[in-house]
């Protein structure tokens, strides 16, 4: 699952007041006076206009051990306050516009998103620069975000959920510097990155060159080159990103207890591979995932929740650790009376679905909630330009990424389910982490009693 710093100060969200067609859209290609290119998609009803920068490379670079300057470097451009501008006026001034800026770090590139009204673009791309350019990178507000960053973490590792995500992704990821990016342990290691490291990693990463640029809303697309100059002006020439080594995720297929005699509920986590996000048949994979554990509707839910009364509730999505590593996975919080029930229905009621599929009276329900989902994606610029530029990121045509409702519309009962069948993996060849308070509850493979110890359990 891909971890990102979402930092982002909004003042406004993005309204738009027409429902526009994918087919509709017209993708249009320019160049800035600065010789910045951009694609643009222009729709004349919203209210905002979205311009997505993306810094394509990883943070391969950076000393191993400090691998979560992905996080912090963001929040002290976007929170820390630049040169001549302080954290508090900073804000003041992006809500007096109405605007919004956003940067976030993924593991194949660097985001960034300015928000702005058409009339105020101008005045918006002058703070987005002052962001970019200009950071403070003052020693006082790192020692404060990494104050606060190790508390989370500490925190998180303490709850059932954080010591089962905390497992899989030490057996999962292994040794991979991704592993200290995404787990943030140990935390002394979060401690021991530099204003110098933060400053390396800016120069490196936030360059005029090596940027997608991709752009949907009302502005003038004249008005919208020049923010993209102004918002640029002043970074280094050249990008120093770089890609880390390649992942290659692990799935042992065991069952593997951490026992945390604390705690009073027990917490299932069960994950395995499916093909990374984009490769074909993306959309019946999600279909088929939505039906599988997405709402209270959803097969999980209702076998867990409603027929076993074991939980509150009980999900399944599927996330990226990595541009080419996808992952299906259910969890949730149990009953410790429970366990042994609940473990036993999750693994009936996931290979019934794997190997039956979605029943002819769901389908229509569940492909008409995927195309209004769709739908009121595309309703956005927000939605538009970050299509635009998963596309880009993985080497697709931007028509391609916003065919969305198209592919959509044409699924049928029989490809998704025959899709599910081939695509999602069988319950035992699955990884199944189970956190909880009794050593004797299941039948495990490998016990701990720490994600810390996960590497024995490989």
């Amino acid at each position: 699952m891909i971890k990102s710093a979402f930092l982002a100060f909004c003042a406004a969200l993005c309204v738009v007041t027409t429902s526009f067609q994918a087919s509709a859209f017209e993708i249009e290609t320019h160049t800035t006076p600065d010789e910045h290119e951009f694609s643009f998609v222009a729709m004349p009803e919203a209210t905002q206009t979205f311009i997505r920068f993306v810094w394509d490379g990883g943070n391969g670079f950076v000393p191993h051990g400090k691998e979560n300057i992905e996080a912090l470097g963001p929040v002290m451009m976007v929170n820390g306050g630049s040169v001549g501008l302080s954290p508090d006026e900073m804000v003041t001034q992006i809500n007096a516009l109405g605007g919004g800026l956003q940067i976030y770090s993924k593991p194949d590139a660097l985001h960034g998103l300015l928000i702005s009204a058409a009339d105020k673009l101008a005045d918006t791309a002058k703070i987005m620069n002052t962001v970019l350019a200009k950071p403070a990178f003052d020693s006082r507000w790192l020692k404060r975000f990494q104050k606060s960053y190790v508390e989370n973490v500490s925190t998180r590792i303490t709850t059932p959920a954080g010591q089962a995500w905390h497992t899989i992704r030490n057996i999962a990821v292994g040794d991979h510097p991704l592993r200290q990016a995404w787990n943030a342990t140990p935390v002394e290691n979060i401690s021991s990155i530099t204003i110098d490291d933060i400053k390396d990693w800016h120069h490196r990463s936030v360059t005029a060159t090596g940027v997608g640029i991709f752009v949907a809303g009302n502005a003038d697309v004249d008005d919208v080159a020049a923010a993209i100059d102004v918002a640029l002006r002043g970074l280094p020439k050249e990008s120093g990103r770089q890609d880390f080594s390649p992942l290659v995720m692990h799935y042992p297929s065991k069952t593997i207890l951490v026992h945390r005699p604390e705690i009073e509920r027990s917490y299932i986590l069960v994950a395995g591979p499916v093909p990374k996000t984009y490769a074909p048949n993306q959309e019946a994979r999600e279909v088929g995932v939505g039906v599988l554990g997405v709402s209270d509707q959803s097969r999980l839910f209702t076998a867990i929740r409603k027929e076993l009364r074991a939980a509150y509730g009980f999900k399944a999505w599927m996330e990226d650790f990595s541009r080419d590593n996808a992952m299906l996975y259910f969890h949730g919080e149990v009953d410790t009376d429970k366990l042994e029930d609940a473990y036993v229905t999750i693994h009936k009621t996931y290979e019934e679905f794997r190997n039956g599929g979605i029943g002819l009276v769901e389908f229509p329900f569940a492909q008409r909630l995927y195309k209004n989902r769709i739908a009121e994606m595309l309703d956005q610029p927000r939605g538009v330009a970050n299509l635009m530029a998963e596309a880009w990121l993985s080497n697709r045509s931007l028509k391609d990424g916003l065919a969305y409702p198209e592919r959509a519309a044409n699924l049928s009962r029989g490809s998704v389910n025959k899709v599910i069948a081939q695509d999602f993996p069988p319950f035992t060849e699955m990884v199944k982490i189970i956190v909880t308070p009794d050593l004797n509850a299941i039948s495990a493979d490998c016990t701990i009693r720490d994600f810390s110890e996960a590497a024995k359990c490989r």
